[in-house]
């Protein structure tokens, strides 16, 4: 057996006779109460709230936790009930994660851009008993639906605001956070312990919504020995230590930043600092600056995002300036290069460091920085070698959650930094074709995983699950790639998403996506199309500012109106810059080198326009995690696309 699809199941770990994926299993519950024995007054979450920082040491951290599952056990939660989880980042966030686990419950994080149907869905699919939101915005969402969710037994507010109390008139099973945790003062201890002690490694310890890409979220299933036993992994590969600091920003519901932000933080009793609402709006500068975190994890937009505002304060630097920093990048790039090869820095390299390197990485807050990590999506080179140039290493990572996120690592002792990395030690990965049959090195496939952070399965659905693990365990990820004679894996495309041409070509389109904003850094999104068709297409955004409700402006970004500038342009926003001539010319120039460099003439972009609004989670185009939503974007900009194809001589 190697799947289960029911929270009570228990799959038997499958390790290792020795070396990686050998290590002793343990629960989560075991590594935390580890931290209480070890170090209990060290910091370990800490959140800025009227201006002032706010501490929770690892002790206090325990005691709430606790106090929230004793709450949960007065309440009449059952062991492997469900809770869901939705909000913003912050200590309650993982707090509520951490005392459902202790209670022995099963905590599921809902993304806080849900609305009433797929909030209802995931709490409807996962029988919740329990449900914890951050303010009154989420709360009114399941009073719309309280009717169809006999199985609540509490909703729990930790943010409440002043139309609070109005809402909850007439539900007696709504409380604030204090008045929760109150509930669970006449619990006995002796209760808790029980719950703790009967907890096993390889038991289900929370479920992730996929983010529903391609049809409606499947709950993953992810046991105790999922998480810890990737996060020694992580932990060893980057050779965290025990004083590291970590800024939580990205979605908590997504399994990347549950494994950082709350499994490796535990495992190394690291101190978590939480980023305000406004992070991807603009502030996450600010908090990463104050915190200065020796660990880093960014999905690419972020990292796009400061490599525009880092271009842009150059562009404004007077011509001695520019050239000292030409220089040191060249520099910066040679020498990083250099060190993760294990080789001697190039000449010029100390001076370069003292004139940018180290001022830019104060200025980012990233001086402290050990590692950082891209992860989530494809990453254009372009980027990871701007990075490189402030000496500034970004170590791409490959994962999904049905392993737990992390499949493959570069790091600093071993990398191919424009691969997606190695498999983790202790685990397999193997490159299947079509047809079932072991690709050799080169040779493009399927890539298939399995080791310890494979996940159990996808909850109450058999079908599916049976479908993605096959009878020898491997996960069948749909992902196209192949691994070079160094066993390092490359990206090639995603099988779900493949254009088939009306001339039978299989074209894979992030590939020709990411090119086309590797040459043209005005580009903000490009979305192929093609399906059955003659020929390809692309419907292309303009980089731009963020609204404050996270929705695309029309004002540009400054580095891009600094190119639109550079072109003799006249345009000042997005709707004047698609209407230019001179920035259609630009785009018209950067399809021309993408298709000279495609193997062969069905890669062609033969058709493209300007879409008037760039892509964002808010108007529902992107998942949390920054991926194009293909299907939903192509039905919204249906006409867009069938005016692509409308000339008869094509």
């Amino acid at each position: 057996m190697h799947w289960a699809t029911d929270l009570r199941d228990e799959l038997p770990i499958v390790m290792k006779r020795s070396g990686p994926g050998s290590e002793p299993p343990q629960t989560f519950a075991q590594s935390l109460l580890q931290n209480i024995r070890t170090c209990p007054a060290k910091d370990s979450l800490r959140v800025k709230r009227g201006n002032k920082w706010i501490s929770w040491t690892w002790q206090q951290y325990y005691d709430d936790a606790s106090r929230f599952a004793k709450a949960l056990i007065a309440v009449g939660l059952t062991e492997r009930a469900c809770t869901n989880i939705i909000g913003c980042n912050c200590p309650e966030w993982v707090i509520s994660f951490t005392g459902a686990v202790l209670a022995n419950c099963i905590p599921v994080g809902i993304y806080i851009t849900s609305g009433t149907e797929a909030c209802f869905y995931v709490a409807d699919h996962s029988e919740a008993q329990a449900i914890i939101v951050q303010n009154e915005a989420h709360l009114a969402k399941y009073l719309s639906i309280w009717g169809k969710l006999p199985a609540v037994k509490a909703i729990i507010c930790w943010s409440p605001g002043a139309e609070f109390n109005t809402l909850r008139k007439g539900h007696s099973h709504i409380y604030t956070w204090d008045e929760f945790m109150a509930l669970g003062a006449n619990v006995d201890q002796t209760s808790l312990e029980g719950r703790i002690e009967h907890q096993t490694p390889g038991q289900p310890c929370t479920i992730v919504y996929t983010s529903g890409t391609t049809g409606p979220p499947k709950g993953a299933i992810l046991s105790n020995d999922n998480y810890t036993w990737v996060s020694k992994s992580v932990a060893s590969l980057f050779e965290i230590g025990d004083d590291e600091h970590i800024v939580s920003y990205l979605p908590l519901s997504h399994s990347a930043a549950q494994v950082v932000d709350i499994f490796v933080a535990t495992l190394v009793k690291a101190c978590v600092s939480f980023a305000d609402e406004k992070a991807l709006q603009g502030t996450l500068g600010e908090t990463l600056r104050e915190v200065r975190p020796t660990i880093f994890l960014a999905v690419p937009r972020v990292y796009e995002k400061v490599e525009e505002a880092i271009r842009s304060q150059a562009a404004k630097s007077g011509a001695f300036k520019k050239k000292v920093a030409t220089w040191a990048k060249d520099v910066g790039l040679r020498s990083t290069l250099s060190q993760l090869k294990g080789q001697s820095v190039p000449w010029g390299y100390c001076l370069a460091n003292y004139l940018v390197f180290h001022k830019v990485k104060e200025a980012l807050g990233l001086d402290r920085a050990k590692v950082c990590v891209v992860s989530s999506a494809p990453v254009a080179r372009s980027t990871l070698e701007f990075f490189f140039s402030l000496n500034l290493p970004v170590f791409n990572v490959y994962g999904m959650t049905e392993t737990a996120a992390p499949t493959t690592f570069n790091t600093h002792t071993r990398n191919d930094v424009f691969s997606v990395g190695f498999a983790i030690p202790g685990s397999d990965l193997k490159i299947l074709s079509l047809k079932g049959e072991p690709q050799r090195p080169g040779e493009r496939g399927e890539i298939c995983v399995r080791g310890r952070h494979r996940f159990l399965g996808y909850y109450k659905n058999p079908k599916e699950t049976k479908e993605i693990i096959d009878s020898n365990g491997y996960v069948h990820s749909g992902d196209e790639g192949y691994l070079d004679a160094n066993g390092f894996l490359f990206i090639t495309g995603r099988f779900k998403e493949l254009i088939i041409t009306a001339g039978g070509e299989n074209i894979p389109p992030v590939l020709i996506e990411d090119t086309v904003k590797d040459e043209c850094k005005l580009v903000s999104n490009v979305l192929i199309v093609g399906d059955g068709r003659k020929y390809l297409g692309a419907l292309i955004t303009l980089k731009n500012l963020t609204a404050v409700d996270g929705s695309p402006s029309d004002k540009l970004t400054p580095d891009g109106l600094a190119m639109i500038e550079k072109l003799g342009s006249e345009a000042k926003t997005v709707p004047e810059a698609i209407l230019c001539a001179k920035v259609r010319a630009l785009v018209d120039k950067a399809i021309a080198l993408v298709n000279a460099k495609s193997t062969s003439r069905a890669q062609h972009i033969r058709k493209w326009r300007f879409l008037p609004r760039d892509f964002s989670i808010a108007d529902g185009d992107l998942t949390p995690t920054m991926k194009v939503k293909r299907k939903v974007v192509a039905e919204k900009y249906r006409v867009e696309i069938e005016a692509l194809y409308s000339d008869p001589k094509l």
